[in-house]
């Protein structure tokens, strides 16, 4: 079993986080590229119900390729 300031990792974690914070974090690091996803989309949801973030005007696909076409 791992000492009580390590994480599956290996990495050593500041003595003063409690179990909670370590299993977070140990969660979030074993977490796959679709769970992460997953959770973004959940926070943006969140910031979006909350108004921390201004709803986005949906462009075409014309708009995208001009704005990139632009940049060079």
């Amino acid at each position: 079993m791992a000492d009580k300031g390590e994480v599956a990792s290996g990495d050593v974690q500041a003595e003063h986080w409690d179990v909670g914070d370590q299993s977070l974090l140990a969660a979030t690091l074993a977490a796959t590229p679709t769970q992460r996803i997953a959770w973004l989309e959940e926070a943006l949801q969140l910031a979006y119900a909350a108004g921390a973030l201004k709803p986005r005007r949906f462009i075409s696909k014309e708009e995208w390729d001009a704005m990139g076409s632009s940049n060079l």
